[in-house]
């Protein structure tokens, strides 16, 4: 026979469930936010949602898994419960310890979403535990897919979410993408989801305002240059002309810090690094720097906070290589590990410093020399042996050409670095002009070069000159 059970929720619990309240009349009204209310309004009409049997709605409260998918349920299925007879029924409520939660008064939702496949199971209590925004971005998905008549494509553009290295290692990568791309989600200010935070009971309202109404969503947009970058690569595009054009990027806006770019355990990349583009804390800490800043007194071993404010050297080729490859992974490790990680990586290849015949653009120079420790990317070599070089290296990131072989401290790597830096990026060059390194940087280094990007544009035959004429030009 046909076992088809009534939706009752008690309110007692502080369950979602339908009701036909006009507006809210919340003893705790006042705390609902501004930015929220529109939508607390709009899903109590359509008869989404009400309070707490104290006519309570508790706004910043979290909401369960079971919660959020009797939100979705309530709020999308206009149709007749899933038909179950009362074997099956049972069956499927011992199996999955459906009476655990809500002492069973859940059951009827939770055997029907699980006939329609609206979320990942869980058994019992878990359904009791506070939902992820990851999690509640799946189960929105598979309301929108199932229970939808909306007949919905998309394509992932991940420059719109800036944690999608996050993202990218969850299960729901793929639904919580479609989201932004239909405008559903839209993450923080930064353009942040964080997919392991919590959802309170506000912003589950907003998201199914936006699941159920098309006109209420906007597909997030992206300033192409929000701090008036003079050179700007290309998210994910692996070549060499993209490295260098991505390693441009931080010149002039970042400052050294030791430590920049680390996370916090100091074990690996940190959240900047993992950032497509530049990060707003360095651009500040930057614009408040003269031309007496001393690293120094930004000592990330006593005070962690300081990671955040700039890079240091393996930061900064760790940002430019996450930017590039865009692929989620971290490539922040120790600057004279650092040839030594790509290479196991199966990037490329390892020259050791004895054995270097020339320097071509991209190449990534390591040094674990005790006075030196130091990486950065090369730009070329030029016709009387110096080398044009991209780094972090105090006070910041910056072009810099070393002397000659010999010696010659006016080499004609040195004169390209002052020539651009004067020319593009005046305020950093009259605080900070000098832009030359030692012999050392030639003598001192093993070099990785790259297996995985490509060369169309020709950049390994061309002289540091060229490369920047082709570079800056392009960027007029």
């Amino acid at each position: 026979m046909s076992f088809i059970k009534k939706f009752v929720f008690t309110a007692a619990l502080g369950i979602f469930c339908t009701s036909a309240l006009a507006a809210t009349t919340f003893k705790d009204d006042g705390n609902i936010q501004s930015y929220s209310r529109p939508y607390v309004e709009m899903l109590v009409k359509e008869g989404g949602i009400r309070g707490y049997t104290d006519n309570t709605f508790k706004p910043q409260g979290t909401v369960t898994r079971a919660e959020f998918l009797s939100l979705c349920y309530n709020s999308f299925y206009k149709g007749d419960a899933v038909s179950s007879d009362e074997y099956e029924y049972g069956k499927i409520v011992e199996e999955n310890e459906f009476d655990k939660v809500w002492n069973g008064a859940a059951d009827d939702i939770l055997v029907n979403s699980y006939k329609i496949g609206l979320s990942k199971q869980y058994k019992g209590d878990e359904w009791n535990a506070p939902i992820t925004r990851a999690e509640a971005a799946h189960m929105l998905y598979s309301s929108v897919m199932k229970l939808s008549s909306e007949n919905l494509e998309y394509k992932a553009d991940t420059s719109i979410i800036n944690d999608w290295n996050i993202i990218s290692q969850s299960e729901y990568a793929e639904d919580i993408s479609a989201l932004f791309s239909w405008g559903i989600v839209q993450g923080d200010e930064k353009g942040n989801f964080s997919p392991y935070d919590t959802l309170t009971r506000e912003d589950s309202a907003i998201l199914i305002c936006k699941a159920l109404k098309p006109e209420l969503r906007e597909v997030r947009t992206v300033d192409n240059d929000p701090f008036d970058t003079v050179v700007k690569g290309e998210r994910g595009v692996k070549s060499i002309k993209n490295l260098v054009k991505t390693a441009f990027e931080p010149v002039g806006k970042v400052m050294y810090i030791y430590g920049g770019g680390w996370n916090e355990a100091d074990d690996g990349a940190g959240v900047e690094a993992l950032t497509l583009g530049l990060s707003q804390s360095w651009i500040d800490f930057t614009s408040k720097q003269d031309s007496s800043y001393n690293y120094e007194a930004y000592d990330y071993e006593k005070n962690k906070s300081v990671i955040h404010d700039g890079l240091d050297c393996s930061g900064f080729v760790g940002w430019a290589i996450y930017n590039v490859m865009n692929d989620g992974r971290g490539y922040v490790t120790n600057s004279y590990k650092m040839d030594d990680m790509l290479a196991e990586m199966g990037l490329g290849t390892i020259t050791k410093r004895s054995d270097i015949t020339d320097y071509k653009a991209g190449d990534i120079m390591a040094s674990g020399c005790d006075d030196c420790k130091h990486v950065f990317i090369c730009l070329g070599q030029c016709g009387d042996g110096s080398i044009l070089l991209l780094h972090s290296s105090p006070p910041g990131v910056q072009l810099t050409g070393t002397y000659t072989p010999e010696g010659n401290k006016n080499s004609q790597a040195i004169q390209l670095a002052e020539k651009y830096m004067k020319k593009y990026y005046p305020d950093w060059y009259n605080k900070f002009p000098d832009s030359s390194r030692n012999e050392s940087y030639l003598s001192h280094y093993d070099q990785f070069r790259w297996s995985v990007l490509s060369d169309e544009e020709g950049y390994g035959s061309m002289t540091p000159e060229e490369i920047l004429e082709d570079i800056f030009t392009e960027n007029k």
